[in-house]
């Protein structure tokens, strides 16, 4: 190392002793940082020198460039710091010349440092000095260079109690520091028969005491091994306490039986251990058995578990090592029990906790808009859902049933289902997303036209938690914030939340170029406050969630800029729920429910805003459901249910003065029955078959909706799924009744209910256990779609007796409407961390209205990307999705056509959770065009908006 003294010897050493460099970008430069260092040292500029060579050892750490760093430091005077590095070179596998020049250095700089030589027993533990904020110097033993005078040391090691001692260090003197660390234990207080048993940490190990026996161990979750001659060993699972004592009593039963010994491993350590499910330990574990065969089982969170049967033989050993793979959570909404995302009859995704964490969604529209066949349509009053190339104006969600764990949202006035901050403040509660696609009526009747979207709320904070807080801002003036309290036991457990938000919108509105600019007027305000609770088998769910918004569009003709113009809706309901089994074959499921639902829609037809018109819509109304469900035999599995509704209350009111009475309207009740059986014909073949009917009060017909599903795996690595399909929608009361005084628009007071019929194929192929290729395809057939029309009678019944006019009238369209459509999807999730997932949505429409066809994209794309970041605890997030233009005619933003990018970091630091995201990264802009009655104008859709969340356990 004695060519490092000038600058063209150090450049010739690295050239000769570097390895081979990587044809990267990192090495190109960092050889360049070191030549610029090289350079500065040459000419004596040893700052310059030392800011070159930290780059160039940061780029690609080499020794060569340490010995430099530590002799730009010598020259500098700073002889601590020169120590220190010549100190870390020496503990390098440096050959034998080498060692010795560094050797020599630090001779030289022995006599100008004060040295303290700290040692630990044990070694290895973590030596700071004066603060130990400031970082760990390295682990001991350590030989430190510091500034002459007093200074604290301080040691601390994993399982230890840190120590620490004051020292004083002269300059060219070596004071040695030798502490111990004292073991942090706990004490078992074991008690039990047999007296004298062995007691030991693992079965071959040496023996820790007999009983009785307290034992110090160190903390945290272990099992311990018992046996006693003529007994049958025991294990015991323990969780021994810092610094406290627990009591453990033992009993060995005689030993009867002639036992063998299952050693069980697993590639997830700590994986829990059942054997004919009772608990066995944690994996790798050797349990002790009777001979004969045994039913072991072996488990862990977020994976798939493994269940086999073990045959013990006497005085011998069986090996079993169990490979636990990543396996996304059970889904509900399909079958109304849960089911794996393969078992499921229908096209499924389920969007994780892990997901809804990291990617930083806040609204359920905001999670689907990444979901294959999803897109979404914002006019600032209703964010609207659209799946497989469907989304038609003025449809407020109507044919996707939305639930809350498993209660249907959409309300029974208008059918409306709420997606956005109608729905929910946040997602803070939400535990998992279920997506159904396809007909969803065969279980759940009216409104699961398109699709079944579950949303599934978490039941506790988790046994060591009871209160957790929320705070939100991000762009648009928002800010957010939600407090949650629960408590549980194994019996019991109950958690009631509150939360709320505002925000003041975009600053200004451009309905169009050229077009009008609404300056604010697009403020959102909202709350929620939820309960659940759980009795035993009895289980009790409450929800009130309000918002109120700001309309900047002058829907509806009402004044450009003038402000008042507004909606609010409130939703809540009350559920019990009881659930039971009967026997091993049988469980019964009773459910009764309280549902309310209001809306009030103030529009400004002037410029005073305290004289807005309102219109407004009401209900109440009860339902219960009875369902049981059947094990017929271990490959047959039956569901049959009947379910009830009746409104209680029906109201809606017209805008304007001329119509201040409330409308006419009709409750009405509806008895439903419905069952789905399941047959397993061949290991590699599932039969799904299930059918129901609905009879209400006011409707002549009788819908009869089957599904016939059939899942097969036609090879070792296929799943294909084929789905035949009937869903209908019965015709609202606000479809059938509202009326504003006959000026523009007339009731129909007779629909009839809207069908489709949808033919679907889904293939997935397996690359590996955690890559899936998946392609589809689908036909759907609609036939007396409702929509809303202009008449065309002889004698015009709307209007004014000086200028009649047609009628806008709510009517059953004649003929089918017809769609066709592909996608396509890659899913790769090794782990619940780590995660590709890639698709595609192809739709063509035929026999629809223009007005249909100009609401959806006929291309959509997306791609959802999830990385964790050194140990997990931190996790980068980016979703991508693109959707072509909507309008025939208007190419590019003007007609919806963007690509959406959203970027967001997200972690754990002890008990604090944080997200800081992104959305709309690259600031598309881009506007839906809508019909007049909806917006003065294209509706722009937001920029660029950031949030930033951080939430606290306790």
């Amino acid at each position: 190392m004695r060519a490092f003294s000038l600058g063209p010897w150090l450049l010739s050493l690295w050239l000769l002793t570097a390895g081979p460099a990587l044809a990267d970008n990192n090495a190109d430069e960092a050889d360049i940082a070191f030549e610029l260092g090289n350079d500065a040292y040459s000419h004596g500029n040893y700052t310059e020198a030392l800011r070159s060579y930290f780059t160039s050892y940061r780029l690609v750490p080499n020794r060569n460039v340490l010995f430099n760093i530590a002799r730009c430091f010598e020259a500098l005077g700073k002889f601590n710091e020169a120590y220190r590095y010549y100190n870390d070179l020496l503990g390098e596998d440096l050959p034998a010349e080498d060692a010795s020049e560094v050797s020599r250095s630090l001779e030289r700089l022995r006599p100008k440092v004060a040295l303290v030589r700290v040692t630990t027993n044990p070694r290895g533990a973590d030596v700071f000095v004066d603060r130990a904020d400031l970082g760990s110097r390295g682990r001991s033993p350590q030989t430190l260079a510091l500034s002459p005078g007093r200074h604290k040391v301080l040691v601390q090691k994993s399982g230890y109690r840190p120590t620490e001692t004051t020292v004083t260090v002269t300059r060219g003197r070596e004071v040695p520091v030798d502490l111990d660390l004292a073991l942090i234990t706990g004490m078992v207080d074991v008690t039990g028969t047999p007296e004298g048993a062995e007691i030991r940490d693992n079965p071959t190990g040496p023996v820790l005491g007999r009983v009785p026996a307290k034992l110090r161990l160190s903390p945290g979750q272990r099992v311990l091994h018992v046996r006693a001659a003529g007994h049958a060993p025991g294990q015991y699972v323990i969780d021994v306490p810092s610094e406290g004592t627990l009591p453990l009593t033992v009993t060995l039963n005689p030993q009867t039986a002639p036992t063998g010994r299952v050693v069980v491993t697993a590639n997830h350590d700590g994986a829990t251990v059942r054997v004919d499910g009772r608990p066995a330990g944690f994996t790798p574990t050797v349990v002790t058995l009777p001979e004969g065969e045994h039913v072991l089982e072996v488990e862990s969170r977020d994976v798939r578990p493994v269940r086999q049967k073990v045959t013990v033989i006497p005085d011998q050993e069986v090996k079993v090592h169990a490979t636990l793979r990543y396996e996304p959570p059970p889904v509900r909404a399909a079958s109304k029990r849960l089911l794996s995302v393969d078992e499921a009859p229908a096209s499924t995704t389920v969007l994780t906790p892990e997901e809804l964490r990291a990617f930083g969604w806040r609204t359920l529209a905001e999670a689907l808009a990444g979901v294959r066949g999803f897109f979404l349509t914002d006019d600032r009053t209703y964010t609207y859902l659209g799946v497989r190339g469907f989304s038609p104006p003025g449809d407020l969600n109507t044919r996707i049933l939305i639930l809350w764990d498993g209660h249907a949202m959409n309300d029974v006035w208008a059918g409306q289902g709420y997606a956005a901050h109608d729905l929910s403040v946040d997602l803070e509660e939400v535990e998992r997303i279920e997506v159904v696609r396809g007909p969803g009526s065969a279980l759940y009747g009216t409104g699961a036209f398109f699709g079944v979207i579950n949303v599934v709320p978490r039941e506790s904070l988790g046994l060591d938690r009871r209160l957790e807080i929320t705070g939100a801002v991000g762009a648009l003036g928002s800010t957010l914030v939600h407090a949650t309290t629960s408590w549980e036991d194994p019996e019991r457990s109950v958690l009631f939340s509150l939360a709320g938000m505002k925000s003041h919108g975009a600053d200004t509105t451009h309905l169009g170029d050229p077009g009008p600019i609404v300056t604010g007027l697009d403020g959102e305000k909202a709350g929620t406050g939820s309960l659940r609770a759980r009795l035993g088998n009895l289980s009790l769910v409450a929800q009130l969630h309000g918002r109120s918004k700001d309309v900047p569009t002058a829907p509806y003709g009402t004044v450009v800029g003038a402000q008042g113009t507004r909606v609010q809706d409130v939703r809540g309901f009350a559920e019990a729920k009881y659930e039971r089994p009967l026997s091993e074959r049988f469980v019964l499921s009773l459910r009764g429910a309280l549902d309310l639902s209001r809306y009030q829609g103030h529009w400004n037809y002037g410029d005073d805003s305290t004289a807005t018109n309102t219109d407004s819509g009401a209900a109440d109304w009860l339902t219960a459901e009875a369902r049981l469900f059947a094990g017929l035999s271990d490959d047959n599995r039956l569901t049959v249910g009947v379910e009830g509704q009746a409104q209680l209350r029906v109201d809606q009111k017209s805008v304007g003065p001329a119509v201040a009475a409330p409308l006419d309207t009709r409750t009405r009740s509806l008895v439903s029955v419905y069952a789905l059986d399941e047959w397993r014909l061949h290991p590699r073949l599932t039969l799904s078959l299930g059918f129901r009917v609905d009879k209400y009060s006011d409707l002549d017909s009788l819908p009869l909706t089957p599904r016939l599903a059939v899942i097969g795996r036609p090879y070792e690595q296929g799943l294909t799924k084929l789905v035949i399909g009937r869903a209908f929608r019965a015709p609202n009361v606000y479809e059938l009744f509202y009326q504003d005084n006959f000026l523009t628009q007339r009731p129909a007071e007779r629909l009839e209910p809207e069908t489709i019929t949808t033919f679907e194929v889904e293939h997935s192929h397996d690359l590996s256990h955690e890559l899936r290729v998946t392609v589809a395809g689908y036909h759907n057939r609609i036939s007396q779609l409702i929509t809303l029309n202009t008449e065309s009678a002889a004698t015009p019944a709307c209007g004014t007796a000086s200028a009649p006019t047609q009628c806008l009238v709510y009517a059953n369209n004649s003929g089918e409407t017809l769609a066709w459509g592909a996608e396509a999807g890659l899913h790769w999730q090794p782990g619940r961390w780590l995660l590709v997932d890639l698709s595609y949505s192809y739709v063509t429409l035929r026999n629809a209205s223009q007005d249909v066809v100009e609401a959806a994209p006929t291309h959509l794309a997306s791609g959802r990307f999830l990385l964790p970041v050194g140990n997990g605890d931190m996790r980068i997030a980016t979703q991508a999705t693109y959707q072509s233009a909507r309008v025939p005619g208007i190419a590019g933003a003007d007609s919806g056509e963007a690509l959406l990018v959203g970027f967001g970091v997200s972690g754990d630091y002890g008990r604090l959770r944080y997200f800081a995201g992104v959305n709309n990264l690259l600031d598309a802009r881009y506007a839906f065009v809508v019909s007049d009655d909806v917006s003065a104008g294209p509706v722009p859709q937001y920029g660029r908006t950031f949030n930033l969340q951080l939430t606290g356990s306790f």
